[in-house]
């Protein structure tokens, strides 16, 4: 279950969204549209436990698995190494070299990746977790055109295993995405729940 009803988030007195409910229970992929500061992110981050509600009810048995928009990683470390760590906690340490291919990343310092590899590198890690929930908050950021195909087939497949992924505003072209149902979780934020075409 994953459900928010009337949630609110502010600071002080400077009111971030109110009002959201949507039940993001079922298997599927849930896309938040809205204007630029109308909270997006901050959902994201009510859901993942970074920060806390001001108030409603937030009900959630999933496991979760979070790559934010922003994201800092050890310079000095270099990317098997790094790849290593995070599958050993998964178990998964021997597909490292594996996955470091199937993303082309290269082998080189943290700290000396572009920008679009770092990001690869997030979405590594974030999708090397099994999670029942991944929250990805502008994944396809200066990625290039291989990248952005190999995310759209790994969420296609997650889906159909039975994941949820939210995300403020896809670029559905590039994910292949046909709107199905749009639901208002709040006055300034709609929920799209799209299927691939």
């Amino acid at each position: 279950m994953l459900k928010l009803t009337n949630v609110e988030k502010r600071y002080k007195d400077h009111i971030i969204f109110s009002s959201v409910s949507i039940d993001m229970s079922e298997p599927g992929i849930y896309i938040f549209q809205g204007i630029n500061g109308s909270g997006k992110s901050t959902i994201l981050k009510v859901i993942a436990g970074i920060i806390y509600k001001t108030e409603g009810r937030l009900e959630k048995d999933v496991s979760i698995s979070y790559l934010p928009d922003k994201f800092s990683m050890p310079k000095l470390m270099n990317v098997k190494s790094y790849v290593k760590a995070i599958l050993k906690m998964e178990g998964k340490e021997k597909m490292a070299d594996e996955l470091i291919g199937l993303y082309q990343i290269p082998c080189r310092r943290i700290g000396e990746l572009s920008k679009g590899n770092l990001q690869k590198l997030g979405l590594l890690q974030v999708f090397s977790k099994n999670a029942d929930c991944y929250l990805l908050d502008e994944p396809l950021d200066g990625l290039d055109d291989f990248a952005k195909h190999l995310v759209k087939d790994m969420i296609k497949d997650y889906v159909n295993d039975g994941k949820i992924f939210i995300k403020p505003s896809f670029t559905s072209y590039i994910l292949g995405l046909k709107s199905l149902n749009r639901f208002l979780a709040c006055n300034d934020i709609i929920i799209i729940f799209p299927s691939f075409t």
